[in-house]
């Protein structure tokens, strides 16, 4: 195989010599609910939510939020700097699909590189404040930057293709979350006055794309308290619809002899969606196991797969190639690209190279992965007609093949 490729190497170095060098899905995110509401995070897997979750129930829709995040800047060095955007690229796909295994796809660690040229906007934000985590060093608090990145959403979105995974609409739930915790002390509400409590769950619904609103704590809401321990969706209805939601997480936190246990309730629309049990010696993982089990519910059930198009062999013609330097370039970025399986040349000539290309991806993803790279330059497919096969009659219908077109970009 290898001494086939330097004999095409070869081949094509004699043709340069002898003919010289030629020249060659926007919508609007969800709009929050009217009612007066404190969210407790911003804008994520098997669980009886995945067993009965319908599959492919919205259309996929853009919301611009879910194409930002914030990640920790650890200096102010262009690598650390490049490093960050690899992380939040990283989230925001999480985010978009429900996901945190996103970093762990080899096509998306194979993209990770580009993510500084996806960058829309970027800010850093220094913070000293030990109420943030920051630990005291000789009693002065440690430095911590924080970096929004906001992405692109074109090349995301190919990559989501590309990567195989599905698209969770950006129209998604808000679900207030009535939640009491018992520390022996008997059942309390949690309020917008207590979100430090629930913070985990805040956190945890930041990552996976989720975001949850809480009570201000009226007397209405107080008056709840034994509907949440009873797990009653029914009764809290009417007290929830105060807020204009429909959709609800209801949980109950308390000791246990295992350390802290819950169980937790999803409801939307009048009806039990899933409920299940956590025990934990940590608090704050009891309360985060209801963010991490809402999330897979709805993102599995309003996910779809995007339009990636036909993976597998494909016809690739390649222009712009003028010299040795530019047929090992192109070659070689495609050997070593994530979405391709394998290369094959079919012809190799002065200004041109014509391949079959198997694509682990589908044909519409690389070709918007391609829009933003220094290699390729997408040109749009061709029809070509193909000779007639062997055995064909006189009457046979005329052939044609489609083939991706690209210019080696200088």
């Amino acid at each position: 195989m290898m001494s086939r490729h330097f004999a095409r190497i070869a081949l094509f170095s004699l043709l340069m010599a002898g003919a010289g060098l030629l020249a060659a899905q926007t919508a609007a995110p969800a709009k929050p609910p009217a009612a007066k509401t404190v969210p407790a995070g911003k804008t994520s897997p098997t669980s009886a939510a995945e067993e009965t979750a319908p599959v492919e129930r919205k259309r996929p829709v853009r919301n611009p939020e879910l194409y930002s995040t914030t990640v920790e800047l650890l200096s102010q060095g262009e690598a650390a700097r490049n490093a960050a955007y690899a992380r939040a690229l990283v989230q925001v796909i999480n985010q978009l699909t429900g996901r945190t295994d996103a970093g762990g796809n080899p096509v998306i660690r194979g993209a990770l590189a580009n993510a500084p040229k996806w960058v829309q906007s970027s800010n850093a934000n220094q913070t000293a404040s030990d109420t943030e985590g920051n630990t005291l060093v000789g009693g002065a608090p440690v430095l911590k930057a924080a970096l929004r990145v906001s992405f692109d959403p074109n090349p995301v979105d190919s990559l989501i293709a590309a990567a195989g995974f599905r698209y969770w609409t950006g129209e998604r739930p808000k679900p207030m979350l009535w939640l009491t915790i018992d520390d022996g002390r008997g059942p309390r509400l949690v309020t917008s006055q207590q979100l430090n409590v629930i913070k985990s769950l805040a956190d945890r619904g930041l990552e996976r794309g989720i975001r949850f609103l809480v009570p201000q704590g009226s007397a209405a809401d107080q008056a709840a308290v034994p509907a949440i321990q009873n797990l009653d969706g029914k009764a809290l209805d009417p007290i929830n619809a105060r807020y204009r939601n429909n959709t609800m997480l209801i949980g109950k936190v308390y000791r246990s002899v295992s350390g802290w246990s819950a169980w937790w309730l999803l409801w939307q629309d009048g009806a039990e969606l899933s409920r299940w049990p956590v025990t934990e010696a940590d608090a704050r993982k009891v309360i985060a196991s209801g963010a991490d089990r809402t999330a897979e519910y709805f993102a599995k059930r309003d996910s779809s797969v995007l339009d990636a198009g036909r993976s597998g062999v494909v016809r690739m013609e390649i222009s712009g190639i003028n010299s040795l330097t530019d047929y090992v370039r192109a070659i070689g970025f495609l050997q070593t690209h994530a979405s391709v399986r394998a290369v094959d040349v079919d012809v190799a000539m002065p200004g041109k190279l014509l391949l079959r290309v198997d694509l682990r991806s589908g044909v519409n993803a690389f070709r918007g992965l391609m829009r933003t790279n220094n290699t390729l330059q997408p040109l749009g497919p061709v029809s070509i007609a193909l000779p007639a096969a062997p055995g064909d009659g006189p009457d046979a219908l005329p052939r044609s093949e489609s083939v991706e077109r690209y210019l080696l970009r200088n």
